[in-house]
């Protein structure tokens, strides 16, 4: 079992698109694969059609029930952890709790040998939310817009990956960065992207970028995903080359 956290401290970069796209290019390759929506905003959740979930990740953090029963099936090999809007209050709930930085990574364990994939759609935010997806995971990428405040953004969740691996997860691995929604007609867009490889180090941004596309944004107000909604879009093909690429990483 591979746990794979998708994240960045800036918000609309893709975080949850990329989740889900990933997710279900994995499970039709015969891979099972968990998501967890570790965001409150529940986008993943919404976007996937579950509005008003009985059990979510909420309820597995807070003790309330195992990780097991916050499962639901998307699909017979893509299985989804919802949230809601009441996850906000694990900050506040857990800030007297010793080892609160581990508490998802002690739930996660329950999964082992029931699934290949679990992959974290993250917060945009620096909470302790953010900081359980980092402690729990063994890899992670980070998706960017081609903007500068984007690169602001990867330059601090580059530091939060680095304070976690030396402090919380030393197995913790950055696995690269991409770039989403990618307009290379634009000069700023490449100047960007040079920024970009000085930053990280040219084979640590991946060679697949994400193309505009608006399939992508269509796909999740209609509760689909962007196999289901335009399997022969710029997007759907584009996630699919950046999945084979984290596969090979």
């Amino acid at each position: 079992m591979e746990i794979i956290a998708i994240s960045n401290q800036k918000g609309g970069v893709g975080k949850t698109t990329s989740v889900s796209a990933i997710s279900e290019i994995l499970s039709k390759s015969g891979k099972k694969v968990v998501m967890i929506d570790l965001d409150p905003q529940a986008n993943l959740s919404k976007g996937l059609g579950i509005e008003k979930p009985e059990y979510t990740i909420q309820g597995v953090l807070f003790d309330e029930y195992g990780i097991e029963e916050a499962v639901e099936a998307i699909n017979d090999n893509l299985l989804l952890i919802p949230c809601t809007k009441a996850l906000a209050n694990f900050e506040i709930e857990m800030l007297n709790e010793i080892g609160r930085e581990y508490i998802l990574k002690n739930k996660i364990k329950a999964l082992e040998g029931q699934c290949d994939y679990v992959i974290l759609d993250s917060p945009p935010s620096l909470g302790l939310l953010t900081i359980n997806a980092l402690s729990a995971a063994e890899s992670v990428y980070v998706p960017i817009h081609a903007q500068k405040y984007s690169l602001d953004g990867l330059h601090e969740v580059l530091e939060t990956i680095d304070k976690v691996k030396e402090f919380i997860n030393p197995g913790l691995k950055f696995k690269g960065a991409y770039f989403n929604q990618y307009d290379q007609r634009k000069l700023l867009t490449r100047a960007l992207t040079e920024e970009v490889k000085e930053m990280v180090g040219e084979e640590m941004l991946l060679n697949t970028f994400i193309r505009v596309n608006v399939a992508l944004q269509e796909a999740p107000t209609l509760g689909k995903s962007i196999l289901e909604y335009a399997p022969e879009s710029n997007g759907a093909v584009d996630f699919k080359n950046l999945t084979d690429e984290i596969i090979s990483r």
